[in-house]
């Protein structure tokens, strides 16, 4: 099979596609926009070169026109021509592009006796099959987790378009001995454990220095939950830096992403904390500050209500810095998870609920991360034996 795509900004229609229908050649067919088309292409093509999804060397790029109807045919026409292509070898992949490249390649396979097809966000794959002067459409869903086996970090490569990688960071799995852990043994123990002790259970390939820090070991208790809960890698203390206006990599990183994952075809940002909530500082302090007059008192709880609000706010902001990123790491269909070790405000909760932010609280506490990733992972799944035998604890109590 020969693959025409319409490329974009976005990666996952590629990805999923090529993954679902494995053509024997690819072509990536991008307008001259750097931005939204030949730049986002160009990135493709080293991703499939390297990933194997496609044999390296058949991804081809073939620039055709944005803005001309009947140009774009004709383009396509050459193409087929210039390449060989026979018409019942072909499948135009119509998702990408923009309005006009779209119409005109979809007219053009009508024509053409060419099969066609368009991606959903819900993974909906649609046909197009000319037959008998008549257009016929079946539907078929394609499995978001053909890609899972792909690391993260090449994925990432492709997608970003304003940010390279500055450092690699860490590649994460399960070895034999957190694999070998029972179910319940390892849910039981995994919250409370610290770095030193849940590096056993793991297989960490580390890339370039790190510091270690008091956050280390909520992220290896979050990756080790994660893979025992079906990820297949996940990376850690990745960090991306900005591309200057000049072409030239800016010198110092603009972030640092604890965990990043691929799964059901989507990039997954996973920000930790592991501390307690930022407002605690203030009422620590009011705890222990004695005023001495009414009037001091009252200003005293003034100034403690401004000073608190001020640093309730930064929990709002860190999830707000992390939808920026998701967005850009994991485009349209990027994904953000935020785990914390103590329950956030009310506010906090509902920014991230109006932002379709996963939000995991009180993560040190039994099950808690165990049940809110899985319900996260696997929405559709029926509830584990574990959760029963839980619920029916708690009835007959």
């Amino acid at each position: 099979m020969n693959l025409l795509s319409l490329a974009s900004r976005q990666i996952w229609p590629h990805v999923l596609l090529v993954a679902h229908l494995k053509p024997q050649r690819l072509f990536l067919l991008h307008s001259e926009n750097a931005a939204e088309s030949r730049t986002p292409a160009q990135r493709l093509k080293r991703f499939f070169d390297q990933s194997n999804l496609v044999a390296k060397g058949n991804t081809s790029l073939v620039c055709v026109s944005d803005s001309d109807f009947s140009t774009i045919e004709t383009q396509l026409d050459e193409l087929q021509t210039n390449r060989q292509l026979l018409p019942s070898d072909c499948v135009v992949n119509f998702t990408g592009g923009n309005k006009l490249m779209a119409t005109a390649a979809f007219r053009w396979a009508a024509k053409r006796g060419v099969r066609a097809l368009y991606l959903e966000r819900r993974n909906q794959l649609t046909w197009f099959e000319p037959r008998d002067g008549d257009v016929l459409t079946r539907n078929e869903c394609v499995d978001g987790h053909l890609t899972d086996a792909l690391d993260p970090l090449p994925l990432l490569r492709c997608q970003l378009d304003a940010s390279e990688v500055d450092r690699e960071g860490q590649l994460i799995h399960l070895n034999s001995a957190g694999q070998a852990v029972p179910e319940a043994d390892f849910w039981k123990k995994l919250p409370s454990l610290t770095a030193e002790q849940i590096e056993p259970w793991l297989a960490i390939i580390a890339s370039g220095n790190r510091k270690q820090n008091k956050g280390d070991a909520l992220e290896l208790i979050v990756a080790a939950a994660l893979l025992r809960l079906g990820v297949k890698h996940v990376r850690r203390s990745l960090r991306p830096k900005v591309h200057t206006a000049s072409g030239v990599s800016a010198r110092l990183a603009h972030a640092e992403l604890d965990l990043l994952f691929n799964f059901a075809g989507k990039l997954w940002l996973v920000d930790c904390k592991d501390r307690k909530p930022v407002t605690d500082l203030a009422d620590g302090l009011r705890r222990i500050s004695q005023p001495h007059t009414p009037a001091d008192r009252q200003q005293y709880d003034e100034l403690f209500e401004r000073l608190r609000d001020q640093l309730s706010i930064s929990d709002t902001k860190v999830i707000k810095e992390d939808l920026l990123a998701a967005r850009e790491i994991g485009g349209l269909l990027g994904e953000t998870i935020c785990v914390r070790r103590a329950a956030l405000s009310p506010e906090v909760r509902e920014f991230a609920r109006r932002n379709h932010v996963h939000l995991i609280e009180n993560c040190r506490q039994p099950n808690a991360l165990r049940d809110s990733l899985r319900s996260i992972l696997h929405p559709q799944a029926p509830a584990s034996l574990d959760q029963l035998a839980e619920l029916q604890e708690q009835l007959c109590k």
